[in-house]
């Protein structure tokens, strides 16, 4: 039987996935089995994944630093929630501050969502590490 996936979760993927992604994610995201596939999906595949229109800014980490500086300097929101193949991080809460700071330090791939905005953080590689900031 599969769970439905958290409100946090559906609301991630009906702003920031690509449409014909949605359905399919939502269903991983709900099946305890599936869910760290789909997750895990976000570690070399998250720009075929993300709406590109809500794309706003993508990079490494340091090419973003100051957009994501200004974000937690600016950001109204009190907390925002995690979502990652990595047990440690999924389906946590914490402020924006420290899921950034999770996130760049995790070995994974990260979902940081807020109310009004996604970080998505992929999986580290070879090259670099691949950032997207969503509105």
């Amino acid at each position: 039987m599969n769970a439905k996936p958290e409100p946090a979760e559906i609301r991630f993927a009906e702003r920031y996935v690509r449409k014909s992604r949605q359905e399919r994610l939502c269903f991983e995201l709900g099946s305890p089995k599936r869910r760290y596939r789909g997750l895990s999906r976000f570690s070399h595949q998250a720009e075929e994944l993300l709406a590109p229109e809500r794309i706003v800014g993508k990079g490494t980490i340091n090419e973003l630093a100051p957009a994501l500086d200004e974000l937690a300097a600016n950001s109204r929101e009190t907390s925002c929630s995690l979502f990652s193949p990595d047990p440690a991080l999924d389906q946590t809460v914490m402020t924006l501050q420290e899921a950034l700071t999770q996130a760049a330090q995790s070995l994974d791939a990260v979902i940081i969502a807020g109310d009004s905005f996604a970080v998505v953080f992929t999986e580290p590689e070879k090259g670099g590490r691949d950032v997207f900031l969503l509105r």
